[in-house]
């Protein structure tokens, strides 16, 4: 992120491809603040990861879910209008940068964690004897109003265990 943040015009907008979005490659283009107008049209999965993508990081306006005629004009308008181009980025880079807590959709250790935690009920289910059925993680609440999410200081506190971990297995060697 820091490469876009010193040459804000590296890449300015990236058109998602249809019917298969570009998966990793966009959520790289969107971490490094550059918005991806896409078409919301698909019917699979496969057609609409770059909408899931904007819609949670409240760009929705960059999802064309009447076809090819809005992604086009969505697209032209982020070309041409100076104004609105540099609020969509500005709010893309702002969730790459929240921190206390990182923004959801960066929240890497939290999704881990909530889909441990899904795979633990499926476990569960199975052990039981139960059907399959779907599954809903839901997030417990501190019940004080407390900001659910990953803080700067666990992450810092993950890494410094991380290197020690690695220091004692080089040590070992």
């Amino acid at each position: 992120f820091d490469h876009q943040q010193r040459s804000h015009s590296l890449c300015n907008v990236m058109l998602d491809s249809h019917p298969y979005n570009g998966h990793t490659t966009a959520q790289d283009s969107l971490y490094a603040g550059v918005p991806i107008v896409t078409r919301s049209d698909g019917d699979d999965m496969s057609s609409r990861v770059s909408t899931s993508a904007n819609v949670v990081l409240g760009l929705d306006e960059l999802n064309a879910s009447s076809g090819s005629k809005e992604y086009e004009n969505i697209a032209i308008r982020l070309g041409t209008d100076e104004t609105w181009f540099s609020s969509i980025r500005a709010k893309l880079m702002e969730t790459c940068l929240q921190k206390d807590p990182m923004h959801p959709y960066w929240d890497v250790p939290r999704y881990v964690e909530n889909f441990q935690s899904g795979l633990t009920i499926v476990w569960d289910r199975f052990l039981d004897g139960k059907e399959m059925d779907h599954v809903e993680v839901v997030e417990d609440g501190d019940g004080e109003g407390k900001l659910r999410g990953t803080m700067e200081v666990e992450l810092v506190a993950k890494e410094e265990k991380r290197q020690e971990m690695k220091r004692k297995r080089k040590h070992m060697n």
